[in-house]
């Protein structure tokens, strides 16, 4: 059984009690005989007024699990809602995070992801198209490499490959390769948008981007992000890999909830 479940449960036999008057003759004893709790035979009195009740009215079990959950997520979503606003300056205005689409967009989207994550290349095709058709996106792509040591080469390049004005090239040109990124495949990439692959290997060594991705770590622990992809669109946190409708509807929402600039 869910924890909610247990939870309402235990909910249920304190209200049953109380409402029997079981407790007011189990507290009506002396000091020793409260701190002993309920007799056997009032044990038995509460698990039958309990399992009657639950047996005649199945739908208040579902009706106190179901409010458990919507009252969690209301925390949940309070928390990272928080946790956004404390972290506002890191998440939007890090001026070593690269921004595509337009960049004086009223809405903006920001992604966290890895290059070898398949549901970030299956949510690959339908953003940009999202943010090409829209044309008032801003989009903030935040390195997150959590799939091993080739992941966090591919990072290292694609933020060192803003050192020779390629990034995004470079970026679209990892999410489009299919297969695994080992070092040598990473060059090759680099080699076929352009990239100076000799200066890009000194530049990977800079141990300036090393810290740029820890930063991006940090962020996304702040945020509770364990995996990608994750998107905070017009401020809210959207995890997991979206569809072209599930953006749209996303950035339709974010624009009727915040107004021009979110």
């Amino acid at each position: 059984m869910r924890r909610t479940g247990l939870a309402a449960i235990f909910a249920l036999v304190a209200l049953a009690i109380c409402v029997t008057g079981v407790s007011e003759r189990a507290l009506a004893g002396s000091p020793a005989t409260q701190s002993k709790g309920f007799s056997t035979a009032q044990e038995r009195e509460i698990e039958k007024i309990v399992r009657d009740y639950l047996v005649r009215h199945p739908e208040v079990l579902l009706e106190a699990m179901q409010a458990l959950d919507d009252k969690q997520a209301a925390e949940e979503k309070r928390v990272l809602d928080k946790a956004i606003a404390d972290n506002r300056a890191a998440i939007y205005d890090d001026p070593d995070s690269f921004v595509a689409g337009n960049p004086k967009g009223d809405i903006t989207i920001v992604e966290f992801f890895d290059y070898q994550c398949g549901y970030c290349k299956r949510s690959f095709g339908p953003l940009m198209d999202t943010v090409t058709k829209d044309g008032n996106i801003r989009l903030i792509l935040k390195e997150f490499p959590v799939l091993g040591p080739e992941s966090l080469t591919a990072s290292h390049a694609a933020i060192a490959a803003m050192r020779q004005g390629k990034y995004f090239e470079f970026h679209q040109a990892l999410f489009h390769h299919k297969g695994e990124l080992p070092d040598e495949k990473i060059m090759s990439i680099a080699a076929s948008v352009g990239l100076d692959t000799a200066r890009l290997k000194r530049d990977m060594a800079d141990p300036k981007i090393a810290k740029q991705i820890d930063r991006n770590y940090e962020l996304a622990h702040a945020l509770a992000i364990k995996g990608t992809p994750a998107f905070i669109i017009g401020g809210r946190m959207q995890p997991g890999a979206l569809s072209a409708e599930e953006f749209v509807a996303a950035i339709k929402d974010a624009r009727a909830s915040c107004g021009t600039s979110c």
